[in-house]
Formats: C-alpha cells, structure tokens, sequence
C-alpha cells in the first residue's frame, strides 16, 4: 500500500510538472531558445516516466483486479469443443466388442477413434488408457476428460469402461458420451445414483495433462 501511495504522489507530480513546463513554453518570453531536441527528449522523458508510474499504479493498487488468461487453457478448451462435436457425429453407432469403427465401436474403440482423429494415439484397452494421462478428482472433472468404470464382468475393482466427458454442470454433475453396450454411442448423466455411479473407478485428463503424460 505505501508503495501503491509512493507512486500515485509520483505520478501527479510529473504531470504537474509537464504541464508547468508546457504552459512556461507558451507564455514565458527569452532571448536564449533551447534547441528543440532539447524539448523532445524531455518531453520523451517525462512521458516514460509517467507511463511508468501509471503502470506500477495498476500493478499494486488494491483497488484494480488483474485478469488473467491461460492460453493453453483456452486453446485446450477449443480442441476439446471439437473433439466432442466430432465424437456426436457417431451417435446411434451399433456396439460390437472389440470394434474400433467408424461401423461400430466397443467404448475404448470409440474413444481410441475419437482422439486419433486429433493427433493423441491411446491406448486399445479401456484398462491400458486408465494407465495414460493425469488423474483427476470427481470435483476437477471438465470436458474432454476420461471417465473410468468397472466393466459388467471381472468385479467391480477392475477397469471396464471408458467415456468421453462432453458437458459439466455448476454442480460438478456431467454428460459424458460413449458406446454402450445397450444402445451404442449415446449420452449418458452422471452420477446418475445407479449403474455407472456404483462403478465409477476414476477420471483422466489426457488433453492438457500437467504430468507430462498426455500422449
């Protein structure tokens, strides 16, 4: 705050000063002319230095709030809204195990073909992509983030499942897309207090992955 003080003084008295020395210009008559040079580095100066001033003045006044921007966030952000307006286009896609289209999926086949399609080359098991990228708390879950679930067969402490988050509400709740068994590549809630919130295993972010391990 004193430095915040400090400066504001600084400022309003270098243009105060400026605008003395342009009125004397003006009004105040002599025989001796300085060079004009002379009045453009000074008036060169004294600008630098007010700018400056100005500028540590909105730097640490406590009554200016910076807003920041993270690039690669927004620039994730507009991949991501590709990566799902492209993985919609299969909607209504049959499910065949073992399949990775674009005829027919299994779930880490649809989100294998999803991501391939933007240059990020996973894994072929639902179990292996669980292994790739950062791990995310439920309450951290945004959109292009993989969803984890235990699968109908091999208990439900065992990866089985994966889906693509599309959509995530105020109140941490998600839309997520993948290919189910039942009805193919379709939406789906969660949680949803039923099948895939009883299963739920994980979440991964490969798309802007602080570790380093997005692929």
């Amino acid at each position: 705050m004193k430095q915040y003080i400090s400066t504001v003084f600084a400022g309003l008295f270098y243009t105060f000063f400026c605008g003395l020395n342009a009125n004397a210009e003006n009004t105040v008559s002599t025989p001796f002319k300085l060079p004009a040079i002379h009045h453009s580095l000074f008036e060169a100066a004294t600008r630098n230095v007010t700018d400056d001033s100005f500028e540590t003045i909105r730097k640490f006044s406590p009554f200016i709030e910076e807003t920041r921007y993270d690039q690669n966030e927004n620039d994730n952000s507009e991949l991501v809204g590709q990566m799902t307006d492209y993985a919609s286009k299969f909607l209504g896609t049959r499910y065949r195990r073992g399949a990775s289209g674009p005829k027919a999926f299994d779930c880490s086949g649809f989100v294998g073909f999803v991501f391939k399609k933007f240059g990020f080359n996973l894994s072929r098991s639902s179990r292996s992509q669980f292994t790739e990228g950062q791990g995310i708390d439920q309450k951290d879950i945004r959109p292009g983030d993989l969803l984890f679930f235990s699968g109908r067969a091999g208990g439900r402490k065992y990866v089985g499942h994966v889906a693509l988050v599309v959509d995530v509400n105020p109140d941490g709740s998600c839309t997520f897309i993948h290919a189910s068994c039942s009805k193919g590549v379709t939406y789906q809630k969660f949680p949803d207090g039923g099948y895939y919130s009883k299963r739920f295993i994980g979440a991964k972010r490969i798309i802007g992955a602080e570790n380093g391990s997005s692929v």
